[in-house]
C-alpha cells in the first residue's frame, strides 16, 4: 500500500513539473521569439537604410556601381534583396540578379504605394505567398530617393525560419533543466513520501496490535502537521480506550457482586427453608429477605435497560409543559419513608409558583429520583436534602444538595461514567454507577448538561437546567 502511494506521489509530482517546465517553455520561447523578430526586424530596416542611402550615392555617382552591389550582396547572404521602380520594374542596377521575378503583380503594387505615399519604412509579416509562399517571409519595405526624388522602393525579405535559430540552445538549456529539476523533485519526492508514510506504518502496526488487545500501544508524533494530528488522535484514542476497559472491568465486578450478593442470599434461604433448617414458623420472615433481594435484582436489570435504551436513542422524548416543583414535590413523597428512617431533614427552595418547564415529564422523574435517590443513599442519620429551583434568562435551575460524605476531588469527573463508582468497597446497595450515567444521557437529550460540586466532607450539589415553557415556545 505505502509503496503504492509513493509511486502516486512521484507520478503527480512529475505530471506537475512536466506541465510547469511545458508552460514555462512555451511562454519563454514566445518571448524569445518576438523578441528575436522585434530584433531582426530592425536590422532588416538598418540594412534597408543603407541600400537606400547607397542607392542615393549611386545616382550622384558618388560611388560605383561595384561598391553599391557588393553592399547588397553582404545583405544578399540570407535574404532576397528587390529594387522596384514606381512601375513595378527592376531598377537597372548592374551586378545585380537578373532572375528577380515579375514584379508588377497586385500584391507588390500595394505595398508599394504605401511606402511611396509615407516615404516611411514598411514591416510586412507574410505576405508574398506566390513568390515565397504562405507566411514564409518578413519583409521590410523602404523608399529609395534619386536626386531628391522617390523613385521606388526596396524590399528585403528574410524567411521568418531564421529567426528560429537561436531556440536550439534554448530548448538544449531547458532539457538539461528540466532532466536537474526531475531528479531533484524524485529525491524530495521520495523524502517526503517517506515522512509520510512512516508514521502511517507505524499507524497501520499499531492498529493491529490495538484489534490484538494490547492497551499498552502509542504512536511516535513526528511532526505537528496532519499526520502528527492523526497520530496524537490515536494515541488519545488507545487512552481513551484503556479508560473505558479498565471501566468496563469494573462494571463486571461491581455487577457481579451486586448479582452475586442477592443470588448467594436468595440461593441459601430457600436451600433452608427446602431441607427444613429454617422452621415452617420463621419461613415468612425469609420469604420477605427474599423478595427485598430479587427487588435489588429487578433494579439493577432497570438501570442496565435504560441506559442500554436511552443510549441508543430508542427512547424517544414526548416535552410538555409541567410545573417542575410538583414533580420535586412528588418525589420527595415517594422517598418519604426512607427519609424518615434516616430523619433527615428537608428542605424545599422553589422559585414562584406555577415554575413550568417544557420537558418529558416521565424522563425528568427519573432524572429527579436518581439525584434523590443517591443524596439520601450517602447522607446520614439526621442529615439534611435541599431541593431548589429558580429561573434564570428562560431557564430553569434544578439543584438537589445533600450535606453527606462528599466525593473525593479525583473522582468528580468520572462521576457521570457509565459503570464508574465511588464506593470502591462494593457495599451492597450503594448500586453499580448507572444512577448518574443514566441522568446524564437524559439531559443530553434534552439538550442540556448537569454539573456537580462537592467538598468531601461537606456535601454535593448536583445541578442542570430546563427551558421555561415559554422560551421552548420561542425556540420552536
Amino acid at each position: 500500500m505505502f509503496h503504492k502511494l509513493l509511486l502516486r506521489l512521484s507520478v503527480n509530482f512529475m505530471a506537475v513539473l512536466m506541465i510547469v517546465l511545458l508552460v514555462l517553455g512555451a511562454l519563454v520561447s514566445r518571448f524569445m521569439w518576438i523578441n528575436e523578430l522585434n530584433t531582426g526586424v530592425e536590422e532588416m530596416k538598418r540594412e534597408a537604410e543603407d541600400i537606400a542611402r547607397n542607392y542615393e550615392d549611386l545616382s550622384d555617382y558618388q560611388i560605383t556601381t561595384r561598391v553599391f552591389v557588393s553592399c547588397i550582396n553582404e545583405i544578399a547572404l540570407d535574404s532576397s534583396v528587390w529594387l522596384v521602380d514606381r512601375n513595378g520594374l527592376q531598377l537597372n542596377v548592374t551586378g545585380l540578379d537578373a532572375s528577380t521575378p515579375d514584379l508588377t503583380s497586385e500584391d507588390v503594387q500595394k505595398y508599394m504605394q504605401v511606402v511611396l505615399q509615407s516615404g516611411e519604412p514598411m514591416t510586412i509579416q507574410g505576405g508574398f505567398d506566390s513568390y515565397f509562399g504562405k507566411n514564409a517571409v518578413i519583409t521590410v519595405a523602404m523608399p529609395l530617393s534619386s536626386r531628391g526624388e522617390t523613385v521606388g522602393a526596396v524590399f528585403i525579405h528574410k524567411r521568418l525560419e531564421l529567426f528560429n535559430t537561436g531556440f536550439v540552445p534554448l530548448f538544449q538549456e531547458l532539457w538539461t533543466a528540466a532532466m536537474l529539476a526531475s531528479l531533484l523533485g524524485l529525491i524530495l519526492t521520495a523524502y517526503t513520501a517517506m515522512r509520510i508514510t512512516r508514521p502511517l506504518r507505524e499507524l497501520a502496526h499499531a492498529a493491529k496490535q490495538l484489534g490484538q488487545g494490547d492497551m499498552t500501544v502509542k504512536v511516535r508524533v513526528y511532526s505537528d502537521d496532519e499526520i502528527g494530528e492523526v497520530s496524537r488522535a490515536f494515541n488519545n484514542m488507545v487512552d481513551e480506550l484503556k479508560n473505558m476497559e479498565e471501566q468496563r472491568k469494573g462494571f463486571v465486578a461491581n455487577v457481579s457482586h451486586e448479582l452475586r450478593s442477592p443470588i448467594t442470599s436468595i440461593a441459601g434461604y430457600l436451600q433452608g427453608m427446602l431441607d427444613g433448617t429454617i422452621p415452617p414458623q420463621d419461613q415468612r420472615k425469609y420469604m420477605q429477605v427474599v423478595y427485598d433481594e430479587t427487588q435489588r435484582l429487578t433494579r439493577l436489570i432497570r438501570d442496565l435497560l435504560d441506559l442500554s435504551r436511552i443510549e441508543s436513542g430508542n427512547v424517544p422524548m414526548n416535552p410538555v409543559d409541567f410545573n417542575i416543583n410538583e414533580l420535586m414535590r412528588r418525589v420527595l413523597i415517594k422517598y418519604e419513608g426512607r427519609i424518615e428512617e434516616k430523619n433527615m431533614e428537608v428542605e424545599a427552595d422553589f422559585a414562584g409558583e406555577p415554575c413550568t418547564v417544557h420537558a418529558d415529564v416521565d424522563r425528568i422523574e427519573q432524572v429527579v429520583s436518581n439525584l434523590v435517590d443517591n443524596a439520601i443513599k450517602f447522607c446520614g442519620q439526621y442529615g439534611k436534602l435541599t431541593l431548589r429551583t429558580k429561573v434564570e434568562k428562560g431557564t430553569c435551575i434544578v439543584s438537589v444538595i445533600d450535606d453527606g460524605a462528599g466525593i473525593d476531588e479525583k473522582d468528580l469527573p468520572h462521576v457521570f461514567d457509565r459503570f464508574y463508582t465511588v464506593d470502591k468497597a462494593h457495599t451492597s446497595g450503594k448500586g453499580t454507577g448507572l444512577g448518574l450515567s443514566i441522568v446524564k444521557q437524559i439531559l443530553l437529550q434534552h439538550g442540556h448538561d448537569i454539573t456537580v460540586e462537592s467538598t468531601q466532607g461537606q456535601g454535593t450539589n448536583f445541578t442542570f437546567s430546563l427551558d421555561m415553557a415559554a422560551a421552548a415556545g420561542t425556540k420552536k
